[in-house]
């Protein structure tokens, strides 16, 4: 007897937008060419790749003046060269 093959279902998330970042939102699908899945998906693959100190600093957890500082050095870890 074979094993009932299950259709493998996406998941799927919702969110909740202001009319004005729908809108928004709507525009740059538009000019991009893309449907609002498609974009959503390549935003949440590229941060999910993020390491935690990049995903805190795209979340606005890292106060003000340490952004720079921060990301300084996650160039320097991502690089290898202080740039100088």
């Amino acid at each position: 007897m074979r094993a009932k093959r299950e259709k493998k279902r996406p998941d799927i998330v919702s969110v909740h937008l202001s009319p004005e970042s729908k809108g928004r939102l709507d525009d740059v699908c538009l000019k991009r060419g893309m449907t609002i899945k498609r974009l959503l998906g390549h935003l949440i693959e590229w941060f999910v790749a993020l390491d935690k100190t990049e995903q805190s600093i795209v979340l606005g957890l890292v106060e003000d003046v340490d952004v720079k500082g921060l990301a300084d050095m996650v160039i320097v870890r991502r690089t290898g060269s202080s740039g100088t």
